[in-house]
């Protein structure tokens, strides 16, 4: 009665990594499959955050260049076109020193390390556009800008939906006709102390 309990046991020492039982070298496949597929999803996830990263970055350099090109033909830059170019500028400058520590051969739990040093002395060090916040902007920006409403209405539903669209011009071309002849749908005060019924 005790042996489902005992295989049960030893699949979860297994599991856990604790299992004394195995003499020499050996391999879970199970567990370097799981590995493997979690390394794989997060190298993954880091290139895409990298590339949209710069695929912003990128786009920021364009933008700021034609805000450049148009203030030297006399445009006045808004406020939020300046702060824009400021923060591209500053993004350009950061830019290569985080290039350079990424590329510099540490274990990632040097990068964490060197970066989380970093963020804590100068907060503003990386680029705003390898941040969660612009990221998730653009993510947002994408989902909407691509969203196409779809609406699908039989023949007689169509005609209805024109017929009350006719309607409601006709009606507001009334309006406008009798705002502009002065007659007012609305009784004026004058109008009402003319009346001698009230």
């Amino acid at each position: 009665t005790f042996v489902p309990v005992a295989d049960q046991l030893t699949d979860f020492k297994r599991r856990l990594g604790i299992d004394y039982y195995v003499t020499g070298l050996t391999f879970d496949s199970e567990a370097i499959q799981v590995w493997l597929k979690d390394i794989g999803a997060k190298t993954k996830k880091g290139l895409v955050f990298y590339v949209k990263g710069t695929r912003l970055f990128v786009d920021d350099i364009v933008f700021c260049l034609s805000l450049i090109g148009r203030a030297l033909q006399g445009y006045t830059l808004k406020p939020r076109e300046v702060r824009t170019l400021r923060r591209t500028i500053k993004d350009t400058i950061t830019f290569i020193p985080v290039v350079i520590i990424l590329l510099i051969p540490l274990s990632p739990i040097g990068h964490v390390l060197v970066f989380g040093a970093i963020q804590r002395v100068f907060p503003d060090f990386f680029p705003s556009c390898f941040t969660e916040r612009r990221q998730n902007l653009l993510e947002l920006y994408e989902s909407t800008e691509y969203s196409a409403v779809t609406i699908d209405e039989t023949w007689s539903q169509q005609l209805i939906r024109i017929s009350q669209a006719i309607g409601f011009s006709a009606a507001q071309m009334g309006t406008q006709i009798f705002a502009t002849m002065g007659i007012s749908e609305d009784p004026t005060d004058s109008e009402i102390e003319k009346d001698p019924k009230t």
